[in-house]
């Protein structure tokens, strides 16, 4: 992959700001496909993804992308995404970018709190990652690679976002939507996740001291601790499309495996997901990987004078 002057700056940009000194105690999403809370205002996540697949038909590759997402608002997120994928034997490839964004629709939290989320993606045929899985049949790469790097896909990605937290467990259902831009065809497929918050993740701090309202109630754990820890699972899969919706198992893909996080830091965190293909057209194993760091205040410093005084 040549990579030129523009994603250098990139690059560049993003270790400028995993050097900062700023700090966050906000929680970034768990899962690799659901999605659920919006990214708190004027709060950065920055996370690389890497994911190994194993292929059902071709050979087995790698994937990976990086994501930067931005609350605007306590509602309002907007994110970039640049991927590519590495398959055994073949030259590294760039498969494109996403943007997106994503609101929150009721300003306080309700027994299901609902998102709406739009996203474009900019992308090519060689195009591997799991960002989703929709419509019908597998994804591997089975045509000639130089043909389908230079083959357009151009989609908008719809979500109907459902979840509600109950202490520091969280359940999220996603209703995805995918329209070709060229055909107007319209693939259809699901998200669902189930997770239990680390301990560590769900320290507040005490706000019943004036002055402390920074200070944690304990003191963290351990860098090695299970209170660091938060688990869970996660299943996606499609549902058709428009001439035919619904569940026809064999013929779509679904997953299903556990997630897992762990809390380096209330800024720095890493997530693991062993996710097993359930279908005929699914790739049989498909270990996904991430580090995230998130940068509260990115543009407006948090006061330090004590409103108190």
């Amino acid at each position: 992959m040549n990579i030129g002057s523009t994603p250098k700056r990139f690059i560049l940009i993003l270790l400028f700001f995993l050097g900062g000194p700023a700090a966050v105690e906000a929680q970034m999403d768990p899962y690799y496909t659901a999605i659920n809370h919006p990214v708190p205002k004027d709060t950065m996540m920055v996370m690389q993804l890497f994911d190994f697949q194993s292929a059902r038909s071709g050979s087995d590759f790698f994937t990976g992308m990086t994501m930067v997402q931005y609350g605007v608002t306590s509602r309002w997120t907007v994110g970039f995404m640049a991927e590519g994928q590495k398959i055994f034997g073949m030259p590294l490839t760039y498969d494109g970018f996403r943007i997106n964004s994503y609101v929150h629709v009721f300003p306080k939290d309700h027994l299901l709190n609902f998102t709406l989320y739009g996203e474009y993606e900019g992308l090519n045929g060689a195009a591997l990652y799991k960002m989703e899985v929709a419509g019908f049949g597998g994804e591997d790469l089975e045509g000639p690679l130089a043909t389908a790097r230079r083959t357009h896909v151009r989609t908008f990605e719809q979500r109907a976002i459902m979840y509600h937290d109950l202490g520091r467990v969280n359940l999220t259902f996603n209703f995805i939507n995918e329209t070709g831009l060229e055909d107007g065809e319209n693939d259809f497929g699901y998200a669902i996740g189930v997770f239990r918050q680390a301990a560590f993740m769900a320290m507040e701090p005490d706000k019943g001291m004036a002055g402390m309202a920074n200070m944690p109630t304990k003191r963290a754990p351990p860098v090695l601790s299970f209170q660091r820890l938060g688990y869970g699972l996660e299943i996606i899969g499609a549902l058709g499309n428009t001439h035919q919706f619904g569940f026809d198992w064999q013929r779509q893909q679904h997953y299903l495996g556990p997630v897992f996080s762990y809390s380096l830091s209330k800024q720095l965190m890493i997530h693991i997901e062993t996710a097993f293909g359930l279908s005929d057209v699914s790739d049989p194993f498909v270990l996904r990987m991430g580090i995230g760091y998130s940068i509260d205040h990115l543009f407006h410093r948090r006061s330090t004078t004590c409103p108190y005084q």
